[in-house]
């Protein structure tokens, strides 16, 4: 048992001190998986030296001997489990760190994409209702102001509400001219055909006397309203 003793005490020695090095927080992981590593590497070739140191001794047993190695070998692989695991929460602290980068990032650049788009679409709304605006001037200032209005809440909110007043149709402003001034500005604003046909109902009503189904039928195709549009810019 004494020739055993020696080199069981050593392993168990390695051992203690493995297992309190790899919960030192002081150093960081890196180092401790490499020197982990390092304990598993030499545990395992300490099998050559621990054999020839026993077999010196004719006195001591098969099993002691084998025993002895058997525990070496456990060590030694345990050590090397400890510093894969290691290594692995440094890898997966690296992956997760990337992570969050790459995360802010793309809410850096979806944060830019979307307030570039809605500055995009702010400036297209005020450019086709200042066009809409310039279309409308057969009205009075008052019904024109109460158009505006209406066209305002529905461009920037979807919102189709009655003017406060009653638009009056003008002999200068015939019901295809106002169809056409309307879906021209909507359509370029990406509105949908029903949203529009129930905006020009709603705000002019006295424009469409046969309801709002048969002024669906009479709306012009987004075609023929971006070919008049395109003519009418040249």
């Amino acid at each position: 048992m004494g020739t055993s003793f020696i080199p069981l005490c050593a392993i168990i020695a390695v051992l203690i001190i493995a297992f309190l090095f790899a919960s030192l927080p002081q150093v960081n992981h890196k180092t401790r998986y490499r020197v982990l590593y390092a304990i598993a590497i030499i545990m395992l070739l300490a099998v050559i030296p621990i054999s020839e140191y026993m077999a010196s001794d004719t006195q001591n047993s098969s099993n002691n001997y084998l025993l002895i190695l058997i525990f070496d070998i456990a060590v030694g692989y345990f050590c090397m489990y400890v510093a894969a695991l290691l290594k692995f929460n440094v890898l997966k602290r690296k992956n997760q760190a990337l992570e969050n980068a790459l995360t802010e990032k793309q809410q850096e650049n979806v944060a830019i994409l979307l307030e570039h788009q809605n500055e995009k679409q702010q400036a297209l709304r005020q450019r086709e209702l200042e066009w809409f605006a310039g279309k409308i001037k057969m009205f009075t200032e008052e019904e024109q102001e109460a158009i505006l209005a209406c066209a305002l809440s529905f461009a920037e909110h979807d919102l189709i509400v009655a003017p406060s007043i009653s638009i009056q149709p003008k002999e200068t402003c015939s019901q295809q001219e106002l169809m056409y001034f309307v879906c021209s500005a909507f359509f370029n604003m990406g509105k949908k055909r029903s949203d529009i046909v129930s905006f020009l109902y709603r705000v002019f009503p006295l424009y469409f006397p046969a309801g709002e189904s048969a002024l669906a039928k009479k709306m012009p195709g987004l075609e023929k309203v971006r070919e008049r549009r395109i003519k009418e810019e040249k």
